[in-house]
């Protein structure tokens, strides 16, 4: 038998080994524990069988119903130490991304490319953005951009196109404008997918960066679309399509956003949400983004570098402990649908490293100054755009956040 002959033989004899064990992983349970596994498989399907990354990647890899099982299984078991390493949040096993392979979920997820990101080091500092703090300087206790009427876009699912990072960048740009006209506008996350980056790499293969695209945005103040007359396709198809002629929207938008900040620390975070909502850079790439329902989220497994772009419209503290003890928490707004987590949003704890935050949610922070008129001058003393202070219970007025002053 010829070398070549023995080579092919071999990585069949792999292949099938391969399968066997998949399967035989699969069916090495009870009777019992196979019934409740179907059961779950079955709601799981009926569920999320139909979204169209989901099916393309099992598809893609012709995964059996065995095979199902045994992922399924897989991910529960990883429950017990997710939900030790995360006591005040809610994990399960039947989350739209619980049954994809690390390296399935890292192709859905993962954006951000190494290295791309400047050094927190180079960013504003907390001590420098102190200079504009809101409210003589005060961190009032709760802020919500989200709550109804809202200037906060809704929630996007960027589906099979790398593009977390124009959703977050053309959602918080819209939020800029409409805080300083009151007019609510959404500017279209497929035009900055497709057009942010000239010439460059297709906006859908996670090579874009928030900061940039924000700054785009800006540029274009007299020719951008919104996203009715744009609207978002890249989720369905997985590419970019050729930037589109936007001069066709002139003059439907007149952007009042001004020029591009970055900062880092949750105490400028915190600061600066007072003000607006804040586009941030957290690390995904793991069982508890994966498998995330609800509550606060305490941990991430440790990593070198973030890997997509969200935005974070709140914080707040929650009662945990039959009541006996407060978790601080920021409210991040995801583009991975609103049937993940909190309908669209995670919560990470506030206060266990002020400098990089929870998940490195504070390593890299970037926000669009609000126009002169609406924002606090530190130099005159005035504060012409300071968030409406209210009392437990009170509604906000539209272009306002719900806040919560401490201690009220």
């Amino acid at each position: 038998m010829c070398f070549l002959s023995v080579l092919l033989l071999t990585a069949a004899i792999g292949v099938l080994l391969l399968s066997m064990t998949t399967t035989i992983a699969a069916l090495n349970i009870s009777a019992d524990e196979r019934r409740e596994l179907s059961t779950d498989l079955t709601l799981w399907q009926k569920k999320f069988g139909n979204d169209d990354h989901v099916r393309t990647v099992t598809a893609s890899a012709n995964v059996t119903h065995n095979a199902l099982l045994g992922r399924l299984k897989a991910a529960k078991d990883k429950l017990p130490a997710l939900r030790a390493a995360n006591p005040y949040a809610t994990f399960s096993h039947l989350t739209k991304f619980a049954l994809l392979t690390d390296k399935e979920f890292a192709q859905f997820a993962s954006e951000a490319s190494p290295g791309v990101l400047p050094s927190p080091g180079h960013l504003a500092s907390a001590a420098r953005l102190n200079r504009s703090a809101p409210v003589g300087g005060v961190i009032v206790d709760t802020v919500d951009w989200t709550t109804p009427p809202s200037c906060v876009p809704p929630v996007q699912y960027k589906g099979k196109c790398a593009s977390n990072w124009a959703i977050a960048a053309a959602a918080a740009v819209s939020t800029t404008h409409c805080l300083a006209t009151s007019e609510i506008i959404n500017l279209s996350a497929q035009l900055t997918t497709s057009c942010a980056y000239p010439g460059g790499p297709d906006g859908c293969q996670g090579a874009g960066i928030a900061q940039d695209a924000m700054r785009w945005l800006v540029s274009q103040s007299k020719s951008l679309c919104a996203e009715s007359a744009i609207p978002y396709t890249s989720g369905g198809t997985g590419s970019a399509p050729f930037c589109s002629d936007n001069t066709k929207c002139a003059g439907t938008i007149s952007l009042r956003a001004g020029p591009i900040m970055t900062m880092n620390g949750e105490d400028a975070l915190a600061r600066q949400l007072q003000l607006q909502p804040v586009v941030a850079y957290v690390t995904t790439l793991n069982n508890v983004w994966k498998m995330y329902t609800g509550g606060i989220v305490s941990w991430c497994p440790p990593t070198v570098y973030v890997d997509q772009a969200m935005l974070v419209v709140g914080y707040g503290t929650e009662a945990v402990d039959d009541g006996t003890k407060s978790v601080g928490f920021f409210k991040v707004r995801n583009a991975w649908g609103t049937d993940w987590g909190e309908r669209g949003h995670i919560r990470l704890q506030r206060g266990l490293n002020r400098e990089t935050g929870t998940c490195k949610l504070a390593m890299y922070l970037a926000y669009s100054v609000l126009p002169s008129s609406r924002r606090s001058d530190a130099t005159a003393g005035a504060i012409p755009h300071t968030p409406t202070m209210t009392t437990r219970g009170e509604r906000a007025p539209t272009t306002q956040p719900t806040i919560d002053v401490e201690g009220a």
